[in-house]
């Protein structure tokens, strides 16, 4: 059976990836402009505001898309429609409540001194977010639909707009509060363009909304676990910068910033392949069976230890032609969080076990525990090591939460993933990433860079952890015994 070959698949990823590129490239290509136009402190203060960004989108949020990706996967064409427009339903009654919520948080979390910001910045900033279960479940609706170009055209228009209003707001000398209402505006006209569309959608499939309280549960009992597990996994992707303003300055919390984004390219780069990839990997599981979605995992995995490498190799020299002479410093800890963003990745790509067998409460269960080891290693080591002690446990802690994960999702659905193989391939990924930190001129540099590489490919193809076309038996689901 030919899957990669198919046109469309390659069509989206392409497509996806393009949109991917534009939506985050950009937010990427405006950090220097951002980073002259604001000071250092500034633009510290203003990552600390995108992190309670972060934790209030992942709470009102509610993972409603994941129910959606696992219950609609395996469904027919009319079923597929009845639960979009099913939780499309749910999304809008979760704006209803959050809205009046987030109004009454704000005035409260201006209170706190650390974060020297106003109700109006919180309000700007976490309104918005009261609607973010809606734009992410019609976003996946669309994802699902392979209406790509629908989808391309929702993210790259917001993040251009964005940008654009970002520059004008910069260029007249406003600051981090008119930055803030460039993302309400652009937030908002997404939101009603998502809603627009959603109608439109439905209204051609002749399907009505309404709320049913006993699949509300079933779907609520799916996706709130996921939900938690997003809570609680904020303590390593975000909570680590509130405990780093109270041991170090703005001016560093803006260094470990940038650091950050220069090493969330890796994401940036995978995320063609996920936004393919997420919502089909159920499809792909009960149509072609167990052999063909390991190898299309397979890949995957070849494809994050790549782009780790080339992120390790080139994420330096880009802060260094890029970014003003203050923040050079960021250069020293980007491949550390560039292998951190690699073993999340790898988290999300083995876990697909323990979604089929809808064991999301375990997940949480391990998230928890490795997140209780995170925070508690940040506390001990940070008062002593700075920014170094958040980087120690973090990578601990990713690496704890991927082992856990996988041992879970093997346990609940075994899928026959070539094991001393891919052990190999990180070996050889490891190697590279160390030479990466050699200081050596640029012809070397990128000589080393090419060789990292090709060494990389050619253990793939030749252990066959990449084959085209992609083969398997067309196996259906089956129950663990």
């Amino acid at each position: 059976m030919q899957i990669w070959s198919l046109s469309t698949p390659i069509k989206n990823i392409i497509l996806y990836g393009t949109s991917i590129v534009l939506m985050k490239g950009v937010s990427l290509i405006m950090l220097p402009y951002i980073a002259t136009h604001l000071s250092q402190s500034e633009l510290g203060r203003l990552e600390v505001l995108s992190t309670i960004a972060i934790i209030i989108s992942i709470i009102f949020g509610l993972s409603l898309h994941e129910a959606l990706y696992r219950f609609s996967g395996i469904a027919n064409e009319n079923k597929k429609n009845k639960i979009t427009a099913d939780i499309f339903i749910l999304s809008l009654i979760i704006a209803a409540i959050s809205l009046p919520i987030i109004w009454i948080l704000c005035p409260l979390l201006s209170q706190i001194s650390a974060l020297k910001s106003s109700t109006l910045e919180l309000e700007l900033l976490l309104i918005p977010l009261a609607f973010e279960a809606v734009v992410m479940v019609v976003l996946a609706a669309l994802r699902m639909k392979e209406k790509a170009w629908v989808f391309f055209y929702l993210t790259t228009g917001r993040a251009l707009l964005q940008a654009l209003l970002v520059m004008i707001v910069l260029h007249y000398g406003y600051g981090v509060t008119e930055v803030i209402l460039t993302g309400f505006i652009s937030a908002m006209i997404q939101t009603v363009a998502v809603i627009y569309i959603q109608y439109k959608m439905n209204k051609a499939t002749y399907i009505k909304y309404h709320f049913n309280l006993r699949i509300t549960r079933i779907y609520l009992v799916y996706c709130l676990p996921l939900m938690f597990s997003g809570v609680i996994f904020f303590g390593l992707n975000g909570l680590e910068r509130w405990f780093l303003i109270i041991y170090v300055s703005f001016n560093d919390v803006a260094l470990y910033a940038i650091a950050f984004k220069f090493a969330l390219i890796l994401v940036l780069l995978m995320q063609p392949f996920g936004m393919w990839w997420m919502p089909k990997r159920f499809e792909y599981l009960s149509k072609n069976g167990a052999n063909t979605t390991t190898e299309i995992t397979h890949i995957s995995i070849v494809l994050l230890c790549i782009l780790t490498v080339l992120v390790c190799y080139f994420s330096p020299f880009f802060i260094d032609w890029f970014m003003p002479p203050s923040y050079q410093p960021a250069k020293e800890m980007v491949y550390i969080l560039a292998v951190i963003f690699a073993i999340k990745e790898l988290n999300e790509l083995i876990n697909l076990g323990a979604l089929v067998k809808q064991e999301t409460k375990k997940l949480l269960v391990i998230n928890i525990f490795s997140t209780i080891i995170g925070v508690t290693m940040i506390i001990l080591l940070t008062p002593y090591y700075k920014i170094n002690g958040v980087l120690i446990a973090l990578i601990v802690a990713q690496s704890i939460r991927t082992l856990s994960t996988y041992w879970l999702s093997q346990r609940c659905f075994a899928f026959p993933y070539a094991i001393k193989k891919i052990a190999g391939l990180f070996v050889i990924s490891a190697v590279a990433i160390g030479l990466s930190q050699y200081q050596s001129t640029i012809l070397l540099h990128l000589s080393n860079a090419f060789l990292s590489i090709s060494t990389l490919l050619i253990f793939a193809f030749w252990n066959q952890l990449i084959i085209f076309p992609i083969t398997g038996k067309s196996t259906q689901i089956t129950q663990k015994r």
